[in-house]
C-alpha cells in the first residue's frame, strides 16, 4: 500500500514525542545561571579586567572625523557619465564609560544614509578552566573533527576534559539562530531585550532560515601529541521556528556525523595525522520516503518511528565519506609534509564549512634553511583529480608545482628566484572527450629579481633588475584552440633616499616581447617618480610626488599599427597635528591599445581630478578625576564636615 507524502510526513512527525533536539531549545533560562556563574567564575580575570577598565576611563568623550571631496573625471571611452562628484561625511562617536556609541552621516552623489546607536546583538560566552576542565558557556567554538564538527560557532554549554590518558569533550546548543522575518516579529519589546542579551536576536531578513540545534561528543584516548578519538554530531533545523506558510518552500535539514581522529608523533621530527569522516545528510526533511521504505511501510514503520529523532530518512538522504592524512618531517634545517585528501561527492556536515566536492588530492610541501636562514628553498607540488565517484561526463586534473627560492646574501645584496607551474589534464568519464576539444595544457612563470643595496653619506641608493618568462602551451596538437603564448620581460629600476633634502627620486626601464597566434609585439616602457617631502616636522607633514609612465609598443603583425601609451600624476598630501589633513590628485593618461578583430586602434584618454579635506577631533567633555584631585576633593569635605561640627559644639 502506497501513502502520499503527506501521510509519510504526518507519521515520522507524530512519531516520537519529543526528541533530544527538540528540548534544546528551552534553555535560554539556564543558559542565563550558565552565564552568570561564569561571570563569577572568571570574576578576578576577564570580568574583573572590564571593570576596572570601566573604573579607569572618562564618563564621557567624544571622538570622530568630518570631510568633504570633489572629484571631476573623463573618459573618451564613457563620453555621457556625469563628470562631477562629490561627498560630504561626518562620523562621530560617543564614548560613556569606555562604551561606544557610534553615528555617521554619508552624503554621495545625492546618496544620504544615516546610521546611527541601535541595541547591538551581544555575543557573550567564557570559557573557565579548572584543573583539567575546560568549560565552554554562551557563544563559544570547539573541533573535533575536520568532517564532523569543526570551528563553527554555537550558543550553548560545552565541556571539554583531559587527563594522563583519557580525553572527552561534549556539547550542546544552537548553530544557528531563526531569522526573524520582516514583518512578522510578534515578540514583546521585553522579549526582544532578553534575546538579544542572549545573542539571540539575529536581524530580519527576507531569506529566512531555521533555527539550528546542534550536539557532539568527542571520547579519546591520549594528549596533544599522541591521541586516537572518536567523534558524533547530531545537528537538526527545527521546523517550528519558522512559520507554517514557509516551512515547504524552505527545505529543513537533518544531519549526523562519525568522525575518527588520530595523531602519531616520534619526538619532535616526526608526525602522523589522520581524519576520517562519514555524513548520513537529509537536504529536505519535507520529502517523503524511499519508494522502497513507502511500500514496506508497515514493516519499518516502528524502526522510522523509534529512529526519526536520530535522523530523519527521506528519499534524499545520502551517506558520504571524507578523509584525510598527513606525513610531516620537523629538523633544524628541513621541515617537509606529504598531504592526501578524499572527498565523496555531496558529502555535507552541518558542523563544518563546506568542502570541495567529488575529488581527491595528493600534494608535497618542503622547506630548507640554509647558510643561517639566509637562503631558504621552497618546494610545493599539488595534484587534484576529480570524478571521485566515476558518474561525472569528463575528467578533470590539475597539478600545480612552486619553487622559490628567497638569498639575503647580504645587507647590500638579494636574489629572490620563483618558477610556478600549472599543468591541466581533461579524460574521459562517462563520456568520451573528443580529441579536437580535450585540454591538455601546461603555464610555465619564471622569475628573477636580484637587488643591490648600498648606503653613501647618509643616503640609501637601490638597484634592482628583473627578468620574467611566460609560457602557456597547448600540448594537444589536434586541438583547434590555439591558446599558445610566450612573454619576456626584462628591467632594471634605481631609486635615491637623499634625506639631507627630503627628495626621493627612481626610475625603471623594462623591454617586454610577446609571441602568440593572436598578437606578437615589442613592448618598451619608461618610469619615473619623484617624492618631495615639502615640509617634515613633528605637527606638520607635507609631501609631494609625481609619476610618469611612457611606453611605446611595437606592433609586428600585418595591417597594425605602432602606438604609444602614456600615463601621470601628481598628487600632495598634507597633514597638520593630526588634525587636518588634505589631499589633492591630478591624472592625464592616454592609452592605445590593438583590438584584434577588426585590426583597429582603440585610444582611451583618462583625466581625473580629486580633492578632498578631513578634520578629526577628540576631546574629553568629562574627564576622569585623578587620584590627588580626589584626595584634594576628599580633604577639603573632611575639613567642613569638622569646621561644621565646631561651630555645633560652640
Amino acid at each position: 500500500m502506497k501513502h502520499s507524502t503527506g501521510t509519510s510526513r504526518h507519521i515520522l512527525r507524530n512519531a516520537p514525542p519529543a526528541s533530544p533536539t527538540e528540548m534544546l531549545h528551552p534553555f535560554r533560562i539556564f543558559l542565563f545561571i550558565l552565564l552568570s556563574m561564569a561571570c563569577f567564575w572568571q570574576a578576578n580575570a576577564q570580568i574583573g579586567q572590564r571593570i576596572n577598565q570601566i573604573k579607569n576611563s572618562d564618563p564621557l568623550s567624544i571622538s570622530g572625523n568630518v570631510g568633504t571631496s570633489l572629484g571631476v573625471s573623463y573618459n573618451s571611452n564613457y563620453p555621457g557619465s556625469t563628470p562631477f562628484s562629490g561627498s560630504i561625511f561626518a562620523n562621530l562617536n560617543l564614548n560613556i564609560y569606555s562604551f561606544n556609541l557610534p553615528l555617521s552621516f554619508y552624503f554621495v552623489n545625492n546618496t544620504t544614509s544615516f546610521n546611527y546607536p541601535q541595541l547591538p546583538t551581544f555575543r557573550l560566552g567564557a570559557t573557565p578552566t579548572w584543573k583539567r576542565f575546560r568549560f565552554h558557556l554562551g557563544n563559544s567554538s570547539m573541533h573535533f573533527n575536520n568532517y564532523t564538527y569543526s570551528g563553527l560557532s554555537f550558543l550553548g554549554a560545552g565541556l571539554e576534559y583531559q587527563g594522563k590518558l583519557f580525553r572527552a569533550a561534549a556539547f550542546g546548543g544552537l548553530l544557528s539562530q531563526a531569522t526573524r522575518i520582516k514583518g512578522y516579529d510578534d515578540r514583546t519589546a521585553f522579549q526582544q531585550l532578553a534575546d538579544s542579551l542572549l545573542g539571540l536576536n539575529t536581524p530580519a531578513s527576507y531569506l529566512p532560515q531555521y533555527r539550528r540545534d546542534a550536539v557532539g561528543v568527542k571520547l579519546g584516548i591520549g594528549n596533544a601529541k599522541n591521541y586516537i578519538d572518536i567523534s558524533f554530531l547530531k545537528a537538526k533545523d527545527i521546523e517550528k521556528s519558522l512559520p507554517e506558510f514557509l516551512r515547504d518552500s524552505i527545505p529543513a535539514k537533518d544531519n549526523i556525523t562519525l568522525g575518527l581522529s588520530g595523531r602519531f608523533s616520534i619526538k619532535h621530527w616526526f608526525s602522523f595525522t589522520a581524519n576520517v569522516g562519514a555524513s548520513a545528510y537529509t537536504s529536505n526533511l519535507h520529502d517523503s520516503l524511499s519508494p522502497y521504505a513507502t511500500e514496506n511501510l508497515g514493516k519499518y514503520q516502528n524502526i522510522l518511528q523509534k529512529t526519526d529523532w536520530l535522523l530523519g530518512v527521506r528519499n534524499n538522504t545520502k551517506l558520504r565519506f571524507a578523509g584525510d592524512a598527513a606525513m610531516n618531517f620537523f629538523t633544524k634545517h628541513f621541515n617537509g609534509s606529504v598531504t592526501y585528501r578524499f572527498i565523496q561527492p555531496e558529502y555535507v556536515s552541518l558542523g563544518a564549512n563546506s568542502f570541495s566536492q567529488n575529488t581527491h588530492s595528493l600534494g608535497l610541501h618542503t622547506n630548507f634553511n640554509m647558510f643561517k636562514n639566509r637562503s631558504i628553498l621552497t618546494l610545493i607540488g599539488y595534484i587534484q583529480r576529480d570524478n571521485l565517484n566515476k558518474k561525472q561526463m569528463y575528467t578533470n586534473q590539475v597539478a600545480t608545482y612552486t619553487l622559490n627560492w628567497i638569498n639575503n646574501i647580504s645587507d647590500h645584496f638579494s636574489l629572490n628566484l620563483s618558477y610556478n607551474g600549472i599543468k591541466q589534464n581533461e579524460f574521459d568519464g562517462t563520456c568520451v572527450v573528443p580529441d579536437s576539444i580535450r585540454i591538455d595544457q601546461i603555464t610555465h612563470t619564471a622569475t628573477i629579481s636580484p637587488v643591490f643595496t648600498f648606503y653613501k653619506g647618509g643616503n640609501t641608493h637601490s638597484i634592482s633588475l628583473n627578468g620574467n618568462y611566460i609560457q602557456n602551451a597547448n600540448l594537444n596538437k589536434l586541438s583547434t584552440i590555439d591558446i599558445d603564448t610566450r612573454t619576456i620581460t626584462a628591467g632594471i629600476g634605481y631609486s635615491v633616499d637623499l634625506q639631507e633634502i627630503r627628495l626621493n627620486v627612481g626610475g625603471n626601464y623594462d623591454f617586454s616581447i610577446s609571441r602568440s597566434t593572436y598578437s606578437n609585439y615589442i613592448s618598451n616602457t619608461l618610469s619615473a617618480f619623484v617624492g618631495y617631502r615639502l615640509i617634515s616636522t613633528e605637527k606638520t607633514n607635507w609631501n609631494l610626488n609625481y609619476c610618469l609612465s611612457a611606453g611605446y609598443n611595437i606592433m609586428q603583425d600585418e595591417g597594425a599599427k605602432n602606438n604609444i601609451s602614456f600615463s601621470n600624476s601628481l598628487s600632495t598630501n598634507f597633514n597638520y597635528r593630526k588634525h587636518h589633513t588634505a589631499s589633492m590628485y591630478f591624472s592625464l593618461s592616454n592609452y592605445s591599445d590593438r583590438i584584434v578583430i577588426g585590426q583597429r586602434i582603440a585610444t582611451d584618454l583618462d583625466c581625473r581630478f580629486t580633492l578632498s579635506y578631513t578634520y578629526s577631533f577628540a576631546a574629553k567633555i568629562i574627564k576622569k578625576k585623578s587620584k590627588g584631585e580626589r584626595q584634594n576633593k576628599a580633604d577639603r569635605k573632611a575639613a567642613k564636615i569638622m569646621k561644621q561640627n565646631t561651630q555645633q559644639s560652640r
